[in-house]
């Protein structure tokens, strides 16, 4: 921290006004009929302005919120949606509007500037009693949640065959879509074309920006046939020149396994008046007229927001953090009425967060993998590798490195530091100190714990104390995938990345190719998918890949004694959740229960 933050110095906060509780009610009771493949109103989505006519705030609220702030003379004041208020002006103005003093801040890693309150922020009554809360600034945790690559990954191989961090002599598995397609069972619809249009997308943050050039040279060493990204899809602020590492990862797993989808890519919104955290960045995405079917989030941090770090937390901050969360969480449900996929990659630092050392008292759930409204996806690697026999072997096999060698075949377990040489980080997972268990999970959660208890007293030392985790909070993740040795090609350079990033982008692809057979037999995407996949997992044991081995107790950095976490069990478990994909099967119990559905004439 320096002094005293210019006066002068522009910048955009945001007021979120306090939703009519009947009305939130309303769209949740409506979001779990559409989204229950077992109800006759599956699939029918909602229009933005439907959401948004429910939504609507009253109108003496708007007015009376509307004139106060335009005495302010702040350089602008937008309305986004129905009930937050996007609000440009300068430090000098807004030190008035808190009654706080500001100080800067500079992320050495995006180099982004944002503006800390040094003292508690208060607004006046006049408007205080409309307010829900307000976001980017730091005198509340959710103010500045500053999202964080959850995946901390490596570029462990260059192009011209060095490995930066290990020896030369070292193999390095190498995982290539073609073994991907192979492994999960998933179609290959550079051969078999897509049953419909279908469209997918990745959420990007901390200026993570995307290079066609890069894109191009990643499918010819894949061998795969795909255009780049429509102008159109290239949402927010881009410099090819400077491509992210996440952003390269996202689109390329996105375009590798499904290269026939619109791809689309966000950084900030198309206003450019988001900051750089999860509500603000849904808000203004909701608010599109066109979106893709998919959306893929690998970014996320700690649930407690600034509670993680902070010396202590009092009532009012844990409260606004709580409201954060929420307010978030509905925003995640106004994507899935419109029948918008959201998947979230878990977290890499097992049941901690990436500040922990595994000496707290209690596990740090991450969010938005936490949320009840999104799919969370963990990661797994792979033991008993075999090498190089792969039927259709891409170039990239061959042409790159003799240290990187194609990977044909293997068995899965969770991912872990403390046994993967390939993977610095553990997968995450947990439950959520927030949000409740949704229904859909509940037999699922129930089952882990009647099975595993048998082992509590047996082998105590595997398993965490019940007063580290909420046993009856939100669990995830949901389902796994690959997380390990992926290739990407970065600023012209070929090299393998490790993450649960890796993971969530895996199954958007995956969910695309379901898309196109959903839209052929309903006219439908699938939407949000955790009902349906908690009901397929149960009806359909062979559509998922059951992983038994492994933990989450590591973190990225650290594995001691101290630390604590689950293990993967059968069925359900908070490591890698349902397990990971085999689309075949998915696609053929997917197609019989919608073929079945249709004939039912209550749900045309």
């Amino acid at each position: 921290m320096s002094n005293s933050s210019d006066p002068d110095t522009a910048i955009t906060f945001f007021l979120a006004l306090k939703q009519n509780p009947k009305a939130v009610q309303k769209l949740e009771r409506i979001f779990w009929r559409i989204t229950d493949p077992d109800s006759s109103e599956y699939q029918k989505w909602l229009t933005r302005s439907e959401i948004n006519k429910i939504l609507t705030l009253d109108r003496k609220i708007l007015s009376a919120v509307k004139r106060f702030l335009r005495k302010q003379s702040f350089t602008s004041v937008e309305l986004i949606g129905t009930d937050v208020f996007a609000i440009k002006t300068t430090i000098r103005q807004a030190s008035e509007f808190f009654s706080a003093q500001f100080r800067p801040f500079k992320n050495t890693k995006t180099g982004r500037t944002i503006h800390l309150a040094d003292s508690e922020m208060c607004l006046t009554d006049e408007i205080s009693q409309y307010v829900d809360f307000w976001s980017d600034f730091y005198g509340d945790p959710i103010i500045n949640r500053e999202v964080t690559d959850l995946s901390k990954k490596r570029m462990i191989v260059s192009s011209d065959g060095n490995g930066t961090d290990a020896p030369t002599t070292q193999i390095f598995p190498m995982l290539v879509p073609q073994f991907v397609l192979s492994y999960y069972n998933i179609p290959d619809v550079s051969k078999t074309g897509l049953e419909s249009d279908v469209s997918q997308g990745a959420l990007e943050f901390e200026g993570q920006y995307y290079s066609e050039q890069d894109l191009l040279k990643y499918l010819q060493e894949v061998n795969i046939t795909s255009k780049p990204l429509k102008i159109k899809h290239i949402l927010g602020i881009n410099d090819p020149s400077n491509p992210g590492l996440e952003t390269m990862l996202d689109i390329e797993q996105l375009v590798g396994l499904n290269p026939l989808a619109e791809t689309w890519y966000f950084n900030d919104d198309v206003k450019n008046i988001s900051s750089d955290d999860i509500f603000t960045k849904i808000l203004t995405i909701f608010e599109l007229d066109d979106l893709p079917q998919i959306l893929s989030i690998s970014y996320g941090g700690p649930e407690a927001g600034l509670c993680t770090v902070v010396p202590s937390c009092d009532e009012k901050i844990v409260y606004l953090n709580k409201r954060y969360i929420i307010r978030s969480n509905i925003e995640f449900m106004k994507l899935g009425l419109r029948g918008i996929t959201v998947l979230a990659a878990s977290g890499d630092d097992g049941v901690n967060s990436y500040l922990s050392d595994c000496t707290n008292t209690i596990f740090t759930p991450n969010y938005p993998p936490s949320s009840p409204f999104v799919t969370s996806v963990g990661g797994t690697s792979l033991v008993n590798i075999k090498y190089n026999a792969l039927q259709d072997q891409p170039p990239a096999c061959t042409d790159i490195d003799p240290v990187l060698m194609c990977v044909s075949s293997g068995d899965e377990i969770a991912v872990s530091i403390d046994d993967n040489l390939f993977a610095n980080y553990t997968s995450g997972g947990g439950f959520s100190n927030i949000s409740s268990q949704p229904s859909y999970q509940k037999d699922a959660v129930n089952h882990y714990f009647r099975n595993e208890q048998r082992y509590v007293n047996k082998i105590p030392e595997y398993y965490p104390p019940s007063s580290m985790y909420n046993r009856y909070g939100r669990a995830y993740p949901d389902v796994a995938a690959f997380g390990v040795n992926s290739l990407i090609v970065l600023n012209d350079t070929f090299g393998l990345v490790y993450g649960t990033s890796i993971s969530a982008p895996l199954w958007a692809a995956i969910v695309s190719i379901l898309n196109s057979h959903s839209i052929k037999i309903t006219g439908k995407t699938l939407g949000f998918l955790n009902p349906l996949l908690y009901k397929m997992a149960k009806e359909c044991p062979e559509c998922l890949n059951d992983i038994t081995v492994g933990n989450n107790k590591c973190t990225r950095t650290a594995c001691t004694d101290q630390c604590k976490g689950f293990q993967a069990a059968c069925g359900w478990d908070p490591v890698t959740g349902l397990g990971t994909p085999n689309a075949g099967n998915m696609l053929e119990y997917i197609t019989k229960l919608l073929k079945k559905k249709m004939n039912k004439t209550e749900y045309n």
